[in-house]
């Protein structure tokens, strides 16, 4: 079950049309660039290819090639070449095509047909056609609009990354002469060049032997585009797409809904698979994703699981960023799942049909994204860090039937020799509890709940049935902070008794497991992080260190922390180990702030270095810094 159809940004639209002889209309849509500040200061060639390039993201020499493949930067008093480009920065007017029948003698050689880049200068900075075409400075200032919208999301900042953007602006729809046209532009890139224009000041390109023209990314069709353009799932599901919504909600570029474009096969690894209750209806929420309620919100999430019957609708490509985890870092390397369902109500909503269903689906996806089919990449959205307080899917989530139909069921694993790992495996409908706060609604409060199955087991403050839960917790069916839920791993640190001493969120916890049947725990193996030094922060987004963002348009994002429950940072202590639930964690963010991808450096992956660990430290997971830490084995 597949649709395939096609979207295309503004810009790219204005070329499309173009190339095939049309035009937009003149109403302007320019982007939230400023492009006032590229149009004022120093008026010498070089010194506006400079600011054009900090304003626009495009870089100065990627800037410098493409101008000096035009007219070796000179601006000719505004008059067309024969192929009718205008300027410094040769911004075609409009479609020029061969003649079909030249006069005996003539050639049409070298004028294949183009798009007019000046068409798209105008959309995108909103100066009128006649200032870009007389204005050297408007010129330069509107080829960088132009090939900053050409920029296909990708993030580098040398000229290999903009290997697509500089093909496209060669406004040919053949890619032979589009790769042709790119790869005489790097060849300047890599030589360099120096000339006196016709304004009669010098401009120099400074050589860059190592520049090298990226030939797969010109080839590359793809394109970010919204929508679902072929159905994501499995054969042995039934499913449909009901698209997210994608729509401005207001004038400026940066007001949007619903989820964010990217390439996420390409530029993003999509590491998690994360397991939401929807909290309302099928009907409720397929009005909510489609915008006919609550239409200026930004949420979305990729699937809707049904409950009678299991169907399944995808409502955002997986190359999509969707807005579904309160986490933009897990949103970034993962999909979302919603299944309908109530967590704060036992029993009522998931179906056997259900957890079929999504169980397929997330086998699928998983085998498709090389997603780890395990507890530390199968996750709950209360089990990373949000930005509100998160609790679903909640205690009545039966992890162990789940991940039993993954084909990962949560079972001892420990293959050789004495380990002080162990996993959570306390069962389901045996683990019956009575909490409190089930069947709340906006206006009346939760009461008393039956007695269900629950997925968890207490942690305590002392081995003692009546001691306190950690964190001052309580029985509410909401309060998550106590709770080690089935498949969480956890270093041992001491026994008494039937208790079990546990390292949780930076300070000792006790969990009740008797040995034999009673166990609610099972035998695991894997390796353990301790801290090098004291209060060592535990981060809640594995960011990049500072230094990866030089050279960028793209603002340091920071290295966000778990905060604990009281509010105060989460850190770790010497003697105190933790389990390593991934040592492959990628140091990145993804910029994405505009609809359009008109500011400067939307849609920019920026790397880092910074090695991270992925650890369980309560009933969420976090990351430390491997300097941080020394990695042990867990026996």
């Amino acid at each position: 079950m597949a649709r395939r159809f096609s979207r295309f940004g503004a810009g790219a639209l204005a070329a499309t049309l173009a190339a095939a002889g049309l035009t937009l209309s003149s109403t302007s849509t320019a982007s939230a660039t400023d492009w006032g500040a590229c149009l004022t200061g120093a008026d010498d060639t070089q010194s506006v290819f400079a600011r054009a390039a900090q304003v626009s993201g495009v870089p100065e020499d990627v800037l410098l090639g493409v101008g000096y493949l035009g007219g070796r930067w000179s601006h000719h008093a505004g008059q067309p070449s024969v192929s009718g480009g205008y300027g410094v920065m040769h911004l075609t007017d409009r479609p020029v095509t061969p003649v079909s029948a030249p006069d005996k003698g003539d050639s049409a050689t070298g004028l294949p047909t183009r798009a007019g880049t000046l068409l798209v200068a105008q959309e995108r900075t909103g100066l009128s056609a006649e200032r870009l075409r007389t204005d050297p400075v408007a010129n330069i200032c509107g080829a960088a609009a132009v090939l900053a919208s050409y920029q296909p999301g990708t993030t580098a900042q040398g000229p290999a990354g903009w290997s697509k953007a500089v093909a496209r602006y060669a406004g040919t729809a053949d890619r032979q002469e589009a790769l042709n046209y790119a790869g005489l532009v790097f060849d300047v890139i890599r030589t360099g060049a120096t000339e006196t224009t016709d304004l009669g000041d010098t401009v120099t390109l400074v050589a860059d032997p190592g520049a090298t023209l990226d030939t797969a990314a010109v080839s590359d069709d793809r394109v970010l585009e919204p929508g679902v353009q072929e159905l994501e799932c499995p054969s042995t599901v039934d499913c449909d797409v009901v698209e997210a919504q994608y729509r401005r909600t207001g004038p400026a570029v940066t007001q949007y809904v619903n989820y964010d474009l990217a390439d996420r096969e390409k530029d993003l690894s999509i590491d998690y698979l994360v397991v939401h209750n929807t909290e309302c209806t099928y009907d409720v929420c397929t009005r909510l994703i489609k915008g006919e309620a609550e239409p200026n919100r930004f949420v979305s999430w990729h699937y809707t699981v049904r409950s009678n019957d299991g169907h399944v609708d995808q409502h955002v490509a997986t190359r999509n960023v969707a807005a579904h985890a309160g986490n933009w870092y897990l949103n970034m390397h993962s999909i979302g799942v919603e299944h309908e369902g109530k967590a704060g109500e036992p029993g009522t909503w998931y179906t056997e049909a259900l957890y079929r269903s999504s169980a397929q689906l997330v086998s699928y996806l998983a085998k498709e994204k090389g997603i780890q089919l395990d507890r530390a990449h199968v996750v709950g959205h209360e089990e990373f860090m949000s930005s509100n307080y998160k609790w679903d899917p909640g205690p009545y989530w039966d992890w162990e039937h789940y991940m039993a139909l993954l084909g990962a069921p949560i079972k001892p694993d420990r293959r050789s020799g004495p380990s002080q790992v162990f996993t959570v495996k306390p069962g389901f409908t045996d683990n019956a509890r009575t909490l409190t706060g089930c069947f709340a609604t906006e206006t009346q409060p939760g009461r008393a709940c039956p007695s269900f199955g629950t997925n968890y087991v207490d942690v305590r403050t002392a081995p003692s049935d009546s001691a306190p839960l950690v964190w001052g917790s309580t029985d509410h069916v909401s309060d998550r902070d106590a709770r080690a839920v089935a498949g969480h791993k956890f270093s041992v640190a001491g026994r008494q008794g039937d208790w079990l001493k546990v390292w949780w969120d930076g300070s000792a916890g006790w969990i009740k497991s008797p040995k034999g049947e009673d166990a609610n725990v099972v035998p695991s193996q894997g390796e353990v992080v301790e801290a090098v030094r004291p209060s060592v922060p535990v981060y809640a987004r594995a960011y990049p260190e500072a230094s990866a963002y030089a050279g960028t348009p793209v603002p340091y994002q920071g290295q966000p922390t778990v905060t604990a429950p009281d509010g105060s940072v989460l850190t770790l202590e010497p003697g105190q180990r933790y389990v390593v639930a991934d040592t492959t964690v990628p140091a990145d963010y993804y910029y994405a702030k505009s609809f359009d991808n008109s500011l400067p450096g939307d849609k920019t992956v920026i790397t880092g270095k910074q090695e991270y660990l992925q650890v369980w430290i309560g009933h969420r997971f976090g990351y430390v810094k491997a300097e941080d830490v020394k990695v042990l084995s867990g026996r």
